[in-house]
């Protein structure tokens, strides 16, 4: 999606409910603890992060959403932005959070390795949040009613459209070491799946 077009789908209620929602298990910390987003676009999970306590990277490889993650910080400290590759990455985090990325990205299983490598340590916590298997337009508009606005369905039919056939199994979780527990929302269109190094 192009940078305005997913400024605008983040700045949907049901988009901000939702990623609002799967940070609330998340500890807030006193201690600036750091948080890595990965794939941050234009930056609405740092800006929830750094609510929390926590000094924020965003990372991702559009430069001009980051331009425009900068300019939604409206001077707020502790968030930095920085146009890099995951694989590039190789600090350690207390929470890493990561949205619509694996769907995206050539080699799931190896994403996903990565990811979980830059857990600091077993009190730290990976957030994935991407689309299920029925996440697509028909599902959204055969089923999914009773939206508050027209612009709140037109947003999920847009993500529909733009991550339809692009969902990552539940297979890719089987992970030696590593606690998984998955949440659902909209309709479970959408798992939140939370990880932890167990050992």
């Amino acid at each position: 999606m192009s940078t305005f077009i997913f400024l605008w789908l983040q700045n949907q209620h049901f988009y901000k409910n939702l990623q609002q929602t799967a940070l609330d298990d998340i500890p807030a910390t006193s201690n600036k603890e750091h948080w890595a987003d990965i794939g941050c676009s234009t930056g609405l999970i740092t800006r929830l992060a750094r609510k929390k306590g926590y000094k924020v990277v965003g990372y991702d490889l559009n430069a001009f959403s980051l331009f425009i993650a900068k300019l939604l910080l409206f001077g707020q400290k502790h968030i930095e932005y920085k146009k890099e590759n995951l694989f590039n990455i190789h600090q350690t985090f207390s929470v890493i959070s990561a949205t619509s990325l694996l769907s995206v990205v050539d080699n799931e299983k190896e994403a996903l390795e990565k990811l979980i490598s830059l857990l600091k340590n077993k009190h730290s916590s990976l957030v994935i949040i991407e689309p299920t298997k029925k996440m697509t337009v028909q599902n959204v508009q055969t089923h999914i009613t009773g939206f508050k606005s027209w612009w709140h369905y037109k947003g999920l039919l847009l993500w529909a459209k733009a991550r339809e056939g692009k969902f990552v199994p539940l297979s890719l979780y089987s992970i030696e070491n590593v606690s998984v527990v998955h949440k659902y929302y909209l309709f479970d269109t959408v798992r939140v799946s939370y990880l932890k190094i167990i050992i």
